[in-house]
């Protein structure tokens, strides 16, 4: 499926190979989910902060630290028009910084807090805005989940569609039978990371006027870490990174976890290789059976040929996965020539899709995909030197940039 119509941005692969090389954890299966959210409409009073005018901030510092409580005193310390000041003080009297008492001005609280953290802080009486809330456990999704660039949440038709789909990978949607929790509102109110819940500098007096049910689609990559502890890694249309923040939701939802692992209890009871035998049956590559590892994980070895651009699988499988179902095989080679040529092959396409290319992620990227290529540490230069052996004079041009 190509990434226009795929629900998550990205395949299923991308996911495992986070798991498996960047988190250093071994995945055992991949469950493709839609997690049910809280949708809900706030009323509120907000507190929103904004860049300062630069004469009404100065305006303000010279009432707070100078004593200059007149539109004179003030027009003259400053060199300014006094109808200037006068207009400027009035707007400032309207947004609740200062009160005028028989011509006197002092700032008010929201005035002084607004100095002191140089941000002009403005109250908004009736606030309405969209929060949105996980079903388990009405817990706030952060700041990331509410650019609709890049997520989508589903409801009515289009989850219905969704539902409804015989191509491509099948979402399950997880039910959840537990009302929305109104306290979650007055908690998130009073939570010190603001921003990175998307709220406001402050919010009194939350009130929901209605929610409804919305579904995130995610994959769920379920992995043991070193010392036998099981994870449950959340990947979201943000990003090809697993999001620790909706890991950690999932980590501590029961019925999430619950349904991970009752899929993989099943698994195990039945555990067999016919799966990935007729995989490679259809693509007549039977005959090269898969051999389990040592970590339970299936592993296939083909031979370089099966790469090659008339071959029956891409060359950027090679190092990564083929998933099938919850299922998965690693794709391997002994030939390290075509390992290098895979690696060549996939920074290639890594740096011709981005607009803006950033050495520290290229480095990353070429460390991470040797490593899963077992072919030992390369660098920046290492690899320009590769490319230019191989041929590959646009992807040396590349790194010439990046370097």
């Amino acid at each position: 499926m190509s990434a226009r119509t795929r629900l998550i941005p990205y395949p299923e692969e991308r996911a495992l190979e986070d798991a498996a090389y960047a988190r250093g954890v071994v995945p055992t299966r991949i469950f493709a989910v839609l997690l049910p959210v809280w949708c809900v409409e706030v009323k509120a009073t907000v507190t929103e902060g904004e860049p300062y005018e630069l004469i009404d901030r100065y305006l303000e510092r010279g009432i707070a630290a100078a004593g200059l409580d007149t539109v004179a005193d003030l027009a003259r310390f400053f060199a300014l028009d006094e109808i200037l000041v006068d207009r400027a003080l009035r707007f400032l009297t309207a947004i609740g910084h200062v009160t005028d008492s028989g011509g006197r001005l002092t700032l008010t609280e929201l005035g002084h807090r607004s100095v002191h953290d140089q941000v002009r802080y403005v109250i908004t009486r009736e606030d309405r805005r969209k929060m949105y809330f996980d079903a388990f456990g009405s817990r706030p999704l952060t700041r990331r989940y509410y650019d609709t660039r890049t997520v989508t949440f589903l409801s009515g038709e289009a989850l219905e569609a969704v539902l409804a789909r015989r191509d491509g990978r099948r979402f399950q949607m997880l039910c959840c039978t537990r009302g929305f929790r109104r306290e979650a509102l007055t908690e998130l109110a009073c939570h010190p990371d603001r921003d990175h819940y998307n709220l406001p500098e402050r919010i009194d007096g939350p009130e929901s006027l209605g929610e409804e049910y919305v579904y995130l689609p995610l994959y769920i990559v379920r992995a043991v870490q070193q010392g036998g502890q099981v994870r449950h890694l959340a990947y979201t249309q943000v990003g090809s990174e697993a999001d620790p923040d909706v890991t950690t939701l999932c980590e501590q939802t029961p019925e999430v976890v619950g349904v991970c692992e009752s899929e993989e209890r099943a698994a195990r009871s039945h555990a067999d290789q016919t799966w990935v035998t007729e995989w490679l049956r259809k693509r007549n590559l039977d005959g090269r059976g898969p051999v389990r590892l040592d970590d339970d994980t299936w592993r296939v070895t083909l031979p370089g040929a099966s790469f090659d651009t008339t071959g029956p699988l891409s060359i950027s499988k090679l190092g990564s996965f083929v998933v099938v179902g919850n299922d998965f095989f690693h794709v391997w080679c002994e030939d390290e020539r075509v390992r290098r040529r895979a690696l060549l092959e996939r920074i290639d396409s890594y740096l011709s899709s981005r607009v803006r290319i950033d050495r520290t992620d290229t480095d990353q990227r070429i460390t991470q995909i040797a490593r899963q290529l077992d072919l030992g540490a390369i660098d920046v230069g290492t690899l320009h030197r590769m490319a230019v052996k191989a041929g590959k004079h646009g992807l040396a041009a590349q790194l010439d940039r990046v370097a």
